[in-house]
């Protein structure tokens, strides 16, 4: 990722956002905050973010709901599915609707890491890959 790209991180529970917001940023990253699907729709639109965490389980709509909606509208955007639960068939279901990659809780800095630098290195490659 480059300095102006932005991280945008949706999860219901506060403590989760806190941490990761403040691990990444301290990594160099630029982050927001959303709390459920609305919330990361509207910062979606008012921002150039480049990629999402995004939790599965949330009260509303679901990840998995909002997942399609976010990859219709901003298909340059990545979206990492972020879950508590290891469900084969989850998994599958968020990258076949368009997750570049899905981590599961509890997980260590450098699992998030990691997945966003996979993440990043896929848009750059899609993003060469399409005509101008």
């Amino acid at each position: 990722m480059t300095a102006g790209d932005i991280i945008l991180i949706v999860d219901d529970e506060p403590n989760i956002r806190r941490v990761l917001n403040e691990s990444l940023t301290a990594e160099g990253y630029r982050c927001l905050e959303a709390a459920d699907a609305v919330d990361a729709l509207e910062k979606l639109r008012a921002n150039a973010v480049s990629l999402v965490l995004l939790d599965i389980k949330m009260p509303g709509t679901s990840g998995v709901e909002v997942l399609p909606k976010i990859e219709a509208a901003f298909p340059d955007v990545s979206i990492i599915m972020v879950t508590a639960t290891s469900d084969a068939h989850i998994a599958v279901q968020c990258l076949k609707k368009g997750a570049c990659e899905y981590v599961t809780k509890p997980f260590t800095l450098g699992d998030i890491l990691s997945s966003i630098g996979r993440a990043m290195d896929l848009r750059k490659f899609m993003k060469r890959g399409r005509p101008a």
